[in-house]
């Protein structure tokens, strides 16, 4: 269209026309918009002005606006105003002695949109005067919404198409790069592809994508870390966003009323489904519904899917469901139904169809749905429990098929969780009135429920022999002693080894499941070596058996042995075979389990913004099954990520709901022990690095509380061993220095050969005796790269009168935290490289613009990160193990890049830190002033909290005793 403002301003005798089509929300009027200003900045006279629908009856409504006509003066001589259209010709008259006197003072653009709404007389009027203003400087830009093609419109810009100057605009839908860019502006960050997908159902149409992207903004259901925006939780199985629904619906209401009605019946019939059914549910044949089917095609409502009629996107499909009144709806679904039984008897399709229509008492309704859960409890658990609860909700309590819809709904809900909804069931069908055999079977179901909730005691009461004259009585048997077992494992394990080579001895062998109890006892004994042996074996017999995921999986119990062990190839070969495992064998409630253990495998090696979103994914989906076993190595993960950053105020936030966790999630027996210990564990650490001496206390004193905790600890963590030795000695605590020492020492006699836990205790041993051999020993052996450099960096410590070997282990260590993204600990290694007199650059040469958040330094942008939190310049020197004057310049430098003048404007402008996967960027609290007469250098590992603790802290921490350095303990 410049072009056409170019060439009629250019040639006095020029004129042309562009026509612009495209559907609703495609950006005609903006485009529009932006050629009526270029066309009055380059001197056009504009006449602009849009047709609508109310106007239609108004004759050339949207031509005397564009061109202000008055139409109050004289009216032309009776004879010619006799008829309508003598009266319209007149007015036509006028309409280009209009034209003319605005010609006379310069070229002309006449703008006129939604010509979809414009009347007979207009469309006429248009190609009468574009004709006759040809050899005139009138720019003509006319567009309408792309539809019928056989309308006048649609005739009218065929007609002009074929003049000798015009140009056809079409706006089609956006490629994936603009998807891209307008999600990028909308959301402040680049959307991730997930994220990408979701917004899919706006078909690259710029009005739905907003209305879209905006709906999801303002229900918090993006989530932006490390900026990079994704989906909070399932969009496109969840509710509608708003915004997006009502405009889905305002542009389906435009529709000819037999569309609409086609449209209604096909959201009920599913994403697809098949012109016939479509005609049938409407009582008509194929050809009569052509005309609807074909503008619901036009209008990009549905798309043909090979044989079947689809939508384009569900989202577009669950906007124009939640219209649909609900007794309506279930009315649509029964004649669904009953079309889909009569014509193949497909029980399943017909069951999705009646879990939404059918009601209470309806027998046969009742007998599909029961039918149809029993055929997929094994493969598609999710849809088996849906199927199965509404059964239970519209059934009477005495129907035939009442107690196997329990079974169903239990054993479901046990494969797919919610793990409390299917306890719940059982207990509740369990306390009334049930045959001895069906008592059994939920006995059965509700023991595997107990267990993969964490309720070992529980589990084990549950379980029982079955009665002998009970239908597979042998099979249900072996699986309730199994389960026994397993629950017996976390309560005693030597009692569970014992009763179980007692069942491996009764049934002539061993099986995975047998070795996995064996496997969990050794475990749980402190036998860690064996414990490997035994989960392996139940890993390579397990092939030869199936349903081997009930009620534990032997991967997932290997997997995480090898996880704690850091045997970081193996684990995560592993996992790959156990998540596909999973899948087959329909276990997603263990699916946040599999995302836990994967997170930690990544903080072992580094990667530590996916094992946030392992973890968080993680937590999300254990939270949603109500299986909480690996719930708190989720959050410990978290917490660790946190502190490795220095983020202290997320790592405070973590260890919170780690706390609150363990405290809740209703665990007992070993899996209670273990959460304890990892959750005291956590709350040292960060006490530590806080310099809360109380809180440090009391964590240590919950760890060496129980000497089991202790032994639990130093299995699942190999760091944990030095780490509590060097604070112990720290705050003069010999005795617990020595208790720790002792512990590790044992459990790598008893384990000779698991490399872990022997690197664990050299480097305990080498810390408490302040034994460099045994450190070197440490660093070489460690399975845990990051537990190899704090190795390296006590080894450093040690060597104090040679200097130049000081160096050489501290700049080892400062490379290995530097690779594993441990931005703190390689912080604190530099200061001690600077005490010694070695400065190091800690920054990349880059290509950066001189102004904006891009021109920021990384340590620019931590800093401004910490400083947007709220905290102080001592607190930002603390975190990053800086001075609070190397602080305040790099301060100057954000200021002077970013053209701010104060900490309020940096707060303000901030696009947002990194808050970690899960949590969900909000208005900071407002800064503190800049801090006055700060010491040059401080050795605090960090000031007081941003926000007010919970807790005052105690008194600071004593100086350590390493010699070289007088930084916070590690």
């Amino acid at each position: 269209m410049l072009h056409l403002l170019d060439t009629t301003r250019s040639g006095p005798r020029r004129g042309g026309v562009a026509l612009v089509e495209g559907v609703a929300g495609a950006g005609r009027s903006r485009l529009l918009g932006d050629t009526c200003a270029v066309a009055a900045q380059c001197g056009f006279s504009v006449a602009y002005a849009d047709a609508d629908e109310v106007r239609r009856a108004v004759p050339l409504a949207p031509l005397i606006a564009a061109l202000d006509l008055r139409t109050d003066v004289e009216h032309p001589p009776l004879d010619l105003a006799a008829t309508a259209a003598g009266h319209s010709a007149w007015l036509i008259d006028r309409l280009h002695t209009s034209l003319a006197e605005r010609l006379r003072r310069g070229p002309v653009a006449v703008v006129l949109d939604d010509l979809q709404w414009a009347d007979t007389t207009t469309l006429a009027a248009l190609g009468t005067l574009v004709a006759r203003c040809a050899t005139q400087q009138v720019a003509w830009v006319l567009a309408r919404r792309a539809g019928e093609a056989e309308s006048l419109p649609a005739k009218l810009f065929a007609a002009l198409g074929d003049a000798e100057r015009s140009e056809r605009v079409h706006l089609p839908p956006l490629d994936d790069r603009a998807v891209a860019e307008l999600a990028a502006d909308r959301l402040s960050a680049e959307p991730a592809p997930e994220l990408l997908a979701c917004v899919k159902g706006a078909d690259g149409n710029p009005a739905a994508l907003v209305a879209l992207l905006d709906g999801l903004v303002e229900e918090q259901r993006v989530r932006v870390a490390e900026g990079r925006a994704r989906p909070a939780g399932d969009v496109q199985n969840g509710p509608v966003p708003r915004r997006f629904g009502v405009l889905v619906r305002d542009r389906a209401a435009a529709l000819q009323p037999g569309t609409r009605l086609l449209l209604d019946v096909a959201c009920v019939l599913g994403h697809a489904a098949l012109p016939e059914d479509i005609a049938q549910i409407l009582g008509g044949t194929t050809a009569s519904v052509l005309p609807a089917l074909q503008e619901a095609l036009d209008s990009r409502f549905l798309v043909c899917e090979g044989d079947t009629i689809a939508f384009r996107h569900e989202l577009v499909r669950q906007a124009l469901l939640a219209t649909l009144p609900g007794p309506l709806r279930g009315s649509l679904h029964r004649q669904a139904a009953d079309m889909i039984i009569g014509r193949d008897g497909g029980v399943l399709p017909a069951a999705a169809h009646l879990v939404h229509g059918a009601r209470r008492g309806d027998t046969r309704a009742v007998t599909v749905l029961c039918s149809a859960a029993t055929a997929v409890v094994a493969t598609e658990p999710r849809t088996a429990a849906e199927l199965a609860q509404r059964a239970l909700e519209i059934t009477g309590p005495l129907h035939p098929v009442r107690a196997n819809l329990v079974r169903v709904a239990v054993e479901a809900l046990t494969r797919c969780g919610p793990l409390p909804r299917a306890i719940a069931l059982a207990e509740e069908s369990l306390g009334g009135a049930l045959p001895q055999e069906q008592a059994t079977v939920l006995r059965c179901e509700l023991s595997a429920a107990l267990l993969l909730a964490g309720r070992a005691a529980r589990a084990v009461a549950v379980a029982g022999p079955p009665s002998p004259g009970a239908a597979g009585a042998e099979g249900l048997a072996e699986r309730m002693e199994l389960g026994r077992l397993h629950g017996l494992a976390d309560l005693d394990a030597a009692a569970a080894e014992r009763e179980a080579r007692q069942e491996m001895t009764r049934r002539g062998g061993p099986s995975a499941g047998l070795r996995c109890v064996l496997a969990r006892s050794h475990w749980h004994a402190g036998r860690v070596g064996e414990a490997l042996r035994q989960a392996r074996a139940a890993v390579a017999s397990a092939g030869e058996e199936r349903g081997v995921c009930r009620p534990f999986a032997p991967r997932l119990a290997l997997a995480a042995m090898l996880t704690h062990l850091r045997e970081t190839t193996e684990a995560t070969a592993l996992l790959d075979v156990l998540r596909g495992e999973i899948e087959a064998e329909g276990w997603p409630v263990l699916c946040g389990a599999a995302k836990i253990l994967g997170s930690s495998l990544a903080l072992a090696q580094g990667a530590l913004a996916e094992a946030a979103t392992q973890a968080a994914g993680g937590l999300a989906a254990a939270d949603e099954a109500g299986m909480p076993r690996y719930s708190p190595l989720g959050w410990r993960t978290l917490a660790e990520v946190a502190l490795r950053r220095g983020d202290l105020t997320a790592a405070d936030e973590h260890v919170e709901r780690l706390t609150r966790t363990v405290a809740e999630q209703g665990l007992d027996g070993a899996a209670a022990t273990a959460s304890r210990a990892g959750a005291a564990w956590m709350a040292a650490q960060l006490a530590a690095a806080r310099r809360d001496v109380e809180g440090l206390d009391a964590a240590l004193a919950a760890v060496h509380a129980d000497p089991y905790a202790l032994r639990s600890l130093l299995c699942e963590e190999p760091a944990a061993a030095a780490w509590l030795v060097r604070t112990a000695a720290d705050r003069g605590d010999g005795e617990r220095a020595a208790e720790t020492v002792r512990a590790a020492q044992r459990l790598a006699a008893d384990n000779a050969d698991v490399p872990s836990l022997l690197a664990a205790a050299a480097h305990a041993q080498g810390v408490h005796q302040r034994d460099a051999d045994t450190l070197r020993r440490a660093v070489q052996t460690h399975r845990d790269p990051w537990s190899r450099a704090s190795a390296a960096e006590d080894l450093g410590a040690l060597c104090g009168a040679d200097r130049a070997a000081t160096v050489m282990e501290f700049e080892w260590a400062m490379a290995k935290y530097a690779r594993l993204g441990a931005a703190r600990d390689e912080a604190r290694v530099r200061r001690r490289l600077r005490r010694l007199g070695v400065r190091r650059r800690h920054w990349k040469h880059a290509d950066r613009p001189a102004s904006g958040w891009a021109s920021l330094t990384d340590t620019e942008r931590r800093v401004a990160d910490l400083v947007a939190q709220g905290l102080t310049n001592r607190q930002v020197a603390t975190q990053m193990f800086l001075s609070s004057h190397t602080v305040g310049f790099h301060l100057r430098q954000i200021y002077r890049k970013l053209r701010l003048r104060s900490r309020i404007d940096l707060a303000r402008t901030h696009p947002g830190v990194d808050d970690g996967p899960g949590r969900h960027v909000t208005d900071r609290p407002a800064p503190p002033p800049a801090d006055a007469g700060a010491p040059a250098d401080t050795a605090s590992p960090r000031g007081p909290a941003p926000h007010a603790p919970k807790t005052p802290p105690g008194p600071a921490l004593p100086a350590p005793a390493h010699p070289a350095d007088t930084t916070q303990p590690r």
